[in-house]
């Protein structure tokens, strides 16, 4: 009977271990994820082909980890905070004057190259683009910061605690200097 109860709660202890570490991964993923588009469009700053790039490198981290389903929503934005926080208004609004640019997971996973305008080289499918490839500053001594905001959701295989956990990560990088 003694066996019942503690074979019980370590079984209990450990699905909430197993869950905890998963969650772990999905945020450990989406973080590389985030940096690595954030690398990307900081260094091609204000070529055409900056989000392209930045979030094909991001889409193709999240696929070698097998994370590209559960991506909810994905921000780049100029970061005018000293914290580099994402503004709300591009996270949680179907419209913004902010300089973001909003993609669906949806729209993340199904993006190529024909969705970006070849002049400007903003996503075209997106609801929000107000911070085109174009418009950005990457002059020496007053370049833009280049953040990208990824949203995930990881499902709970033991739903001991909860269904499943949003998780959220950015990274920020000044915009590259141009060379004349």
């Amino acid at each position: 009977m003694e066996l019942a109860f503690v074979a019980l709660l370590i079984i209990t202890i450990c699905a909430g271990a197993f869950d905890y570490g998963m969650a772990w991964r999905e945020a450990l993923a989406t973080n590389e994820a985030a940096r690595t588009a954030a690398r990307t469009g900081s260094a091609l700053a204000d070529n055409v082909q900056a989000d392209y790039y930045a979030l094909s490198g991001a889409k193709a981290a999240l696929t070698n980890s097998g994370r590209i389903n559960d991506v909810q929503k994905v921000v780049i934005y100029k970061s005018t905070t000293v914290d580099g926080n994402v503004p709300a208004l591009c996270t949680t609004a179907s419209s913004s004057s902010l300089p973001c640019i909003v993609l669906t997971g949806a729209q993340f996973r199904a993006m190529t190259l024909a969705d970006f305008d070849t002049v400007t080289g903003c996503f075209t499918p997106a609801t929000i683009k107000n911070w085109c490839p174009l418009t950005r500053n990457n002059v020496q001594l007053t370049a833009d910061y280049y953040g990208i905001w990824i949203q995930t959701k990881y499902t709970h295989q033991f739903k001991l605690i909860a269904n499943a956990t949003t998780v959220n990560r950015d990274a920020v990088m000044r915009l590259e200097p141009e060379v004349s």
